[in-house]
């Protein structure tokens, strides 16, 4: 195995690289800057991995040691990347009227680029435009012709503009004809799209919550979405593996190994390495193109479950492989470190795409756009226990994917969108509106708890929170988080003061989760005063769950309550270390006594790629995430917070801030931090 002191690799994502997205002959497009210390570039595939397959490529501090790792058998992103449409090329990219209304980019060009839409003209359709007359094709010229510059932009290059260009692009002799007999559209074929866009607009971007309204045009949850995949078009990223080109795999005869270097990988044990580091220790989702072969489908990884490992001899190895019996493993895989060989069976799990007509919050059903794969492997160990390399056997030595890639930032493609004001648009749609009670004090009782749910009990589990003010309710809500691998099974209640009220009743099916607020008038009158009683029962086998948090806000009326409030701060500003797992911890003694009825953390950190942070806040034994490597390649957190998590606890001691940046290559300073606290 080539030893290599240090790599750098850095891509901007095009169509000959990464996408689902038409190939190109140009062999100089996006190729990757590389440096390599000891190593050279594009030399033979080695088995115990070569710089190809690399797990440094990803520019993380990654753990090798197999004992370290196999700990990990379940990993999962926090951040879940969001569900959207590939916006397929024959359908005009971003270009495409999805709901007969203008298309994303005919949105953005009459609210951001001036443009008035002045005809009634629809956009080419080629599902719907076969065999249109001479007349037809001009007035369809007179509708490309009148958009604006965005629009036009994206048709030209990003669009079906090779159905209508007037040349014979796929040489068989016809020009601008609709679907052929091979399945492709004048060159164009379906697969095509922009789903190398989408990848790291979902995993680093939040998902848009609700449709927004700027200079007079409404933009869906949908095209806002196609908006921040268009401007990731070209995003810069670390990739690992290479690009299988082959419209049909080569394999051995007798093993059934992949003859090609490049359709082999990505490499097994590099496989094994990135996704237990990157889901299993770190929480965080990357990229795969899952297809080995000809067709380019990206996907981000959402994550893993182990479903056995086990040591294997060298023969056992040797044998599940089909390999020749009696001749050495390092002579016949190349790979002279291994000493040990383990047996790893795995489901990944990954998110596919979602029409575009979807227009809500996907990741809160997450579940229906995640598909699971299955991988058997053989990991190679070195005498000190570190996985050098690894071999995919039985069925995934076709169907494992391709390559990986961890998106770093948005560069966008179109140059008549900004993304800042696509920017504007996400933050607009991801505003909370908090509708403030007419002379009404909200009182907030309740928080976090964990109470774990008998499975098929029909007691099932009671939480009792007990409420010492007595105030009357005038408004009421109740927020619940119920973590449950079926809510399907459930029935939650709740009740107080001689009422009772159903929350949920087993609907759902095989949904994860109960994450809602519940607006309800059957308290109001009621005091708040005395035990509050959440009932919640598992009517099935099998699934279990637990119940997460009960908060109440209660719309006190006229009642006058003047919170009585604590504010702390640390001004001191501290250097954050670059790639360092141990940051900084900044601390505040509070001197003040009582107990906390609520918590307001305000953060002041500059940054130049705020996706390299974490942040949390300790207090007594408790920790609360505050910022989990979200954001991408924004700079700065300058931002509030307000959390239940202490609730409930003294306020007085020590309160630390830790803030870790564990990626190589950006820096930043915590500049200050404060706390207020309601007791």
């Amino acid at each position: 195995m080539k030893k290599l002191a240090g790599i750098l690799f850095v891509v901007a994502l095009s169509l000959a690289f990464v996408a689902c997205s038409e190939e190109t002959s140009d062999p100089t497009a996006a190729q990757p800057k590389t440096t390599v210390e000891d190593g050279k570039p594009g030399a033979g595939k080695e088995d115990a991995w070569n710089y190809t397959n690399d797990p440094r490529r990803f520019e993380v501090a990654f753990e090798y040691k197999y004992d370290t790792l196999k700990a990990n058998t379940v990993g999962r992103a926090e951040q879940l990347p969001w569900p959207s449409d590939y916006w397929a090329t024959v359908e005009d990219s971003t270009n495409v009227r999805y709901q007969d209304q203008l298309s994303p980019v005919e949105k953005y060009d009459q609210a951001f680029n001036a443009w008035v839409p002045n005809m009634d003209l629809k956009p080419l359709d080629l599902s719907a435009d076969c065999g249109m007359n001479d007349l037809v094709e001009n007035r369809k010229d007179d509708y490309y012709a009148q958009l604006g510059k965005a629009a036009i932009w994206q048709h030209k290059n990003k669009g079906n503009f090779k159905a209508r260009d007037g040349v014979d692009n796929d040489n068989d002799g016809k020009i601008d004809e609709c679907r052929n007999d091979s399945g492709d559209y004048d060159g164009m074929e379906s697969w095509w799209g922009l789903c190398h866009a989408w990848v790291p607009a979902a995993i680093l971007e939040p998902e848009p919550a609700k449709s927004v309204t700027v200079n007079g045009v409404e933009f869906t949850v949908s095209d806002i979405k196609a908006l921040m995949i268009t401007s990731y078009d070209r995003s810069s990223a670390l990739m690992l593996g290479g690009r299988c080109n082959a419209k049909e795999i080569v394999r051995d005869k007798d093993t059934g190994r992949i003859t090609a270097d490049e359709c082999r990988d990505t490499n097994a044990g590099a496989f094994y390495v990135v996704i237990t580091n990157m889901l299993g220790i770190r929480k965080r989702a990357f990229a795969e193109d899952r297809t080995a072969g000809y067709q380019v489908w990206n996907q981000p990884v959402l994550g893993y479950r182990i479903l056995e490992e086990r040591t294997l001899t060298e023969a056992e190895a040797i044998t599940l492989l089909k390999g020749k019996a009696g001749e050495a493993y390092a002579k016949q895989y190349n790979s002279p470190e291994v000493k040990s060989w383990r047996y790893v069976k795995m489901d990944t799990d990954y998110i596919t795409e979602a029409s575009n007509d979807n227009n809500g919050v996907l990741t809160r059903s997450i579940e229906r756009f995640t598909r699971t794969d299955h991988y058997e492997m053989i990991l190679e160990l070195k005498g000190t226990g570190e996985v050098v390399g690894g071999e995919w056997i039985g069925y995934t030595q076709e169907t494992h994917p391709d390559f990986l890639w961890l998106p770093l930032r948005y560069a966008g493609g179109n140059p008549n969108v900004s993304y800042g004001q696509v920017k504007q648009l996400l933050d607009l749609s991801l505003k909370t509106e908090v509708t403030e009670p007419v002379d009404e004090a909200v009182l907030t009782f309740g928080g976090d708890v964990d109470v774990k749910i008998p499975d098929n009990k029909p007691a099932g589990v009671k939480h009792t929170l007990t409420v010492a003010d007595d105030v009357v309710i005038s408004s009421f809500t109740a927020k619940l988080a119920i973590e449950h691998t079926y809510i399907g099974d459930l029935k939650v209640v709740l009740e107080h003061a001689g009422v009772s009220v159903t929350l949920h009743d087993k609907q759902g099916g095989g949904n994860n989760d109960i994450n809602e607020s519940y607006e309800l008038s059957n308290f109001n009158g009621k005091s708040t005063k005395g035990d509050w009683l959440l009932t919640v029962t598992d009517t099935a086998a099998r699934d279990t769950g637990s119940i997460k948090n009960l908060t109440l806000h209660v719309g006190a009326g006229t009642t006058t309550v003047t919170p009585n409030l604590v504010t702390v701060s640390n001004t001191t500003p501290v250097a954050i270390p670059d790639e360092d797992a141990k940051g900084i911890s900044s601390a505040i003694a509070v001197t003040d006594t009582g107990t906390i009825k609520g918590l307001k953390l305000t953060v002041d950190v500059t940054h130049t790629y705020i996706g390299d942070v974490t942040i949390s806040l300790m207090h007594d034994g408790q920790t609360q995430a505050v910022h989990t490597h979200e954001g991408g390649s924004a700079d700065d957190i300058k931002k509030s917070f307000t959390y239940s998590t202490f609730n409930g606890s003294a306020l007085k001691g020590n309160w630390s801030l830790a803030v870790i940046d564990d990626v190589g290559g950006d820096t930043g300073t915590l500049n200050s931090w404060s706390l207020e606290f309601t007791r």
